[in-house]
């Protein structure tokens, strides 16, 4: 018997969930096409990138592990376009240039399971799924430069990498080119049925994670991985590929397509208790503000006050924030800390406030401002989608002078109001707006331009008869607001 092993990202790593539609890689499923002889040993691991997996523990065991006559399936890329300096490498550069994809892939990987006696095997990144059929580049892994951040083509970056490792080193290092694989594939099946290869932390079809497939997503990916590897001849690995279809050519959802029997949909309620965890914020005006974390905080519920700060300061300030990256504000999720107040949605409203950045860190992830939403809860941990909501705050900080200004979510799809003009860093002071209009929303971000425009919308999805408006902070943010003026019209 051999080894397959497999490292590499989100797309092909396992996970515990409890979305309507979990969250599967394909590196989980590609046992279900090999025979008895050959053992799938899956460490992939969701978030990394092919340079900050180096720092698992997954990583030494593969070169503890990796032996003559196994095979290695390298599936990074998703991550590696991240414009983190932790996460980030260049797709530009070739095997042997300094911080580049190819060379990370090269050295790290390659390189070692060769000197084991293992067959390396290179996988580009499945796509993104498109939304409308018409691709964006970055669903295609094909991405622009962000200040220090270069841009590229991460999946042909994976292609050339093959190409001169046979060319200038003999070296033979196969490609299953899953970028071109599923793009065809989606394709063929368009948007409304690609929605069903994928993850749904609700049962609403609104909240799909369009990166992450679910339990067929993950088996369909697997079939064409190992249908493209019998294709490939590779000895030793193609003559165990089985249970392919000669007739039907993926696996039919009606077959594997199962939700998540422990699911449970979150259940909105106006009659919002008062939090055991936080006291209420009363600013100048003695307008009480209640506090709350609410929503995908990776946590479990006892751990809430370990990992979030909400209180007042000794000069009247209030102080939020969250550490040990807890809370997200992301495509189909968030998790946020937040001081509230509760607003009929027959009137409207004006919030400002003097915010100082104390600290955060460089994720995508991160956010901090003002934000007005349709729904609220009350120290609910939860993956199920949440409501919409308009935030006046900035959003992919690790873009710096790039990043978002001030950002929505409609329909459960984020909405971005503009690029800032300039980096926010911690020490910084700035002013910010949260506005409503009978139309919809004004938001404003220190000196940014103000923010009408996509956030003409109505809140009144979830709670007809109320929004609910106030002060947030998102995964590693550390702030404190003063000056706070809130005003019902």
């Amino acid at each position: 018997m051999h080894t397959l092993w497999v490292v590499g990202d989100s797309t092909l790593s396992a996970f515990s969930d409890k979305y309507f539609y979990p969250r599967y890689g394909y590196g989980t499923m590609l046992d279900q096409y090999l025979d008895s002889e050959i053992h799938v040993e899956n460490l992939a691991l969701s978030g990394r990138s092919s340079k900050s997996y180096l720092e698992e523990p997954e990583y030494g065991k593969l070169l503890a592990g990796m032996g003559r006559g196994d095979f290695l399936l390298i599936g990074f890329g998703h991550n590696d376009e991240k414009t983190e300096a932790g996460r980030f490498t260049d797709a530009q550069g070739d095997y042997l240039s300094e911080g580049s994809f190819a060379r990370s892939l090269y050295e790290n990987y390659i390189c070692p399971a060769v000197k084991a006696g293992c067959q390396p095997i290179l996988a580009t990144s499945i796509v993104r799924r498109s939304t409308s059929g018409n691709w964006k580049p970055q669903e295609l892994h094909v991405t622009a430069d962000a200040g220090d951040f270069k841009g590229g083509d991460y999946a042909q970056a994976v292609r050339r990498l093959s190409k001169d490792l046979v060319a200038k080193e003999q070296i033979m290092v196969p490609v299953v080119d899953m970028t071109a694989i599923t793009k065809t594939f989606y394709e063929k099946l368009g948007p409304d049925k690609t929605i069903a290869l994928h993850a749904w932390p609700s049962n609403n079809a609104l909240s799909v994670d369009n990166t992450h497939t679910n339990i067929w997503g993950a088996r369909v990916n697997a079939y064409m991985v190992l249908q493209t590897v019998k294709e490939l001849k590779i000895a030793g690995l193609s003559e165990h590929v089985t249970g392919l279809e000669k007739d039907a050519p993926y696996p039919a959802k009606e077959t594997y397509l199962v939700s998540n029997p422990d699911y449970k949909p979150t259940v909105f309620s106006a009659e919002l208790p008062q939090s055991a965890l936080w006291e209420d914020y009363v600013d100048r005006q003695g307008n009480h503000f209640k506090g709350t974390v609410l929503g995908d905080v990776m946590i479990r519920q006892e751990e809430i006050p370990e990992r979030f700060v909400l209180e007042t300061t000794e000069s009247g300030g209030m102080h939020l924030a969250v550490k040990n990256n807890s809370g997200k504000i992301s495509p189909v999720t968030e998790g946020i800390a937040m001081y509230y107040k509760a607003v009929s949605t027959q009137k409207n409203f004006k919030l400002s406030a003097t915010l100082r950045i104390r600290d955060y860190f460089s994720n995508d992830q991160v956010s901090f401002g003002l934000m007005v939403r349709d729904d609220m809860y009350i120290d609910s941990v939860t993956s199920d989608i949440l409501g919409d909501y308009v935030a006046a705050a900035p959003l992919l900080l690790t873009k710096k002078a790039e990043a978002v200004n001030c950002f929505a979510r409609k329909n459960g799809v984020l909405i971005y109001g503009g690029t800032v003009t300039g980096e926010y860093r911690p020490g910084d002071v700035v002013k910010v707006r949260l506005e409503s209009t009978d139309d919809g929303y004004m938001a404003q971000f220190g000196e940014e331009k103000e923010i009408t425009g996509g956030f003409d919308f109505k809140l009144t999805a979830i709670d007809p008869e109320h929004v609910y408006v106030g002060m947030f902070v998102a995964r590693n943010a550390d702030v404190v607001f003063e000056d706070i003026r809130f005003e019902e019209l």
